[in-house]
């Protein structure tokens, strides 16, 4: 395994954002020892990232179903994923989870599709990557009747109550970029409150770029401004903040 300082334990490197430099934004974070973990949100994205794992050692990928492509879910994708998930490379079962946002698909199809994946994760033992948005309620209910045996709360964005509760049930929140945003105090608060063993890095690449380049494209590589924004509001060394690369390998079996 490569030496990582840390890990970005959920980008999209698939994302056709990287079309034009994709191997030039891999190699900035492997130069910076920093490893990913690519998460599909559907069967193309998740093959897709099976396949950038596979071609390299310090990339790993995470298959499923996003609640937005919930309606898509059948006996034939969840073959599929099961399929995927055989290989090696594949660390968890996700992006899934709950959107009541965007509601792209409807909400019945979302949770019996995050049921399921569970129900599969569990049975591969593998870990579950879970999008929350405005649906915590159910988001509650679903992971108390269907627990997994491990998993991340995808950029937790919640209050120190919230965080506790999924703590409880003993998962970690995932923590991106969204720490750096000005206005973004709530997260601050929560992040000065729990422990550094119950988080875990990311970046949501391309997605949620942190401070300073925020409104621009994300990149695994930017993991880092986050480690040191994590540092900042904990009173600790960047050094410190490194320890969730141990989380990540624990978590992910990496």
């Amino acid at each position: 395994m490569p030496n990582l300082k840390l890990i970005d334990t959920h980008a999209h490197l698939d994302s056709a954002d990287y079309n034009e430099d994709r191997a030039v934004v891999i190699a900035r974070a492997f130069s910076e020892a920093i490893g990913v973990i690519t998460v599909g949100v559907d069967l193309d994205s998740s093959e897709a990232a099976l396949k950038l794992a596979q071609r390299r050692r310090f990339i790993w990928a995470g298959v499923g179903v996003h609640p937005h492509e919930a309606r898509t879910f059948n006996a034939h994708v969840e073959k599929r994923l099961r399929e995927f998930a055989a290989d090696s490379k594949v660390v968890a079962i996700g992006e899934i989870g709950l959107d009541y946002y965007r509601d792209l698909s409807p909400r019945s199809m979302q949770r019996d599709a995050f049921i399921e994946q569970i129900k599969l994760a569990n049975e591969l033992d593998l870990p579950v990557i879970i999008h929350n948005r405005e649906s915590t309620k159910d988001m509650l209910a679903i992971l108390r009747k269907h627990r997994p045996k491990r998993g991340v709360i995808h950029s937790f964005l919640g209050d120190i109550d919230l965080a506790r509760e999924f703590m409880e049930l003993g998962l970690y929140l995932g923590i991106g970029g969204p720490l750096t945003f000005k206005k973004n105090d709530i997260l601050r608060d929560v992040l000065s409150q729990i422990p550094l063993d119950r988080i875990l890095l990311e970046t949501d690449s391309p997605y949620l770029t942190p401070v300073p380049y925020r409104g621009k494209r994300n990149e695994p590589a930017y993991v880092r401004l986050v480690a040191n924004e994590v540092a900042r509001i904990k009173e600790i060394s960047v050094e410190d903040v490194a320890t969730t690369t141990e989380h990540a390998r624990q978590l992910f079996h990496i």
